[in-house]
């Protein structure tokens, strides 16, 4: 038996992931999420807001890079991970109960908007050195975009050089997504009927 609380909640991003580093290199994210609840008053019949809830998120590892990537405030998400509940005292002595999700696993909220995926793929059946010397000999021209990346051909984020040539060909920034095309495709979705 697992004396684990495991938690899934929705929410969005309440605080500015923030970048950590352990004193023997282990990135970490931590981010505060919220959530209102909402509830229709029986006198007025209008929606009305609950309490809203915090909860601080802690990631770990290559999830902290993704995260560091992907989230910004206000980013609607999806969280799983174990609950951890303590109670500890602030600086001026006055006790309080820290609630944290040790996250296993973080995503946007596809229900309340779109996103674009990614993913980051290790080389298998080559060791990092082998890897990196067959990218050299594909892209041997292009070194410029490939400079700030290790022997193990990945940079911070995880991309690999490969993945670094694909994102160094698209815009950056605000401008990854195409807003026409994204438009488009939510257009035609409201023309789709339910089969059920």
């Amino acid at each position: 038996m697992i004396n684990e609380a495991l938690v899934s909640l929705t929410g969005y991003v309440a605080t500015q992931p923030r970048w950590r580093e352990t004193s023997s290199g282990t990135p970490n994210i931590t981010m505060r999420v919220a959530w209102t609840p909402r509830r229709i008053d029986r006198s007025t019949g209008e929606w009305v807001d609950g309490h809203t809830s915090y909860v601080t998120i802690v990631c770990w590892r290559k999830l902290a890079d993704h995260v560091a990537t992907c989230l910004r405030k206000g980013d609607p998400v999806v969280v799983n991970g174990r609950l951890s509940v303590r109670p500890y005292e602030d600086k001026a002595g006055v006790p309080r109960i820290a609630v944290e999700v040790d996250a296993s696993s973080v995503g946007h909220d596809l229900s309340r908007g779109v996103a674009q995926f990614q993913r980051t793929r290790p080389p298998t059946g080559k060791t990092a050195a082998e890897y990196a010397a067959e990218l050299e000999a594909v892209g041997a021209g292009d070194t410029g975009a490939m400079s700030g990346l290790g022997e193990a051909g990945l940079d911070d984020a995880g991309l690999g050089r490969a993945g670094m040539r694909a994102a160094a060909s698209e815009p950056s920034g605000s401008e990854m997504f195409n807003e026409e095309a994204i438009g488009a495709l939510a257009q035609e979705a409201e023309g789709i009927g339910v089969p059920f």
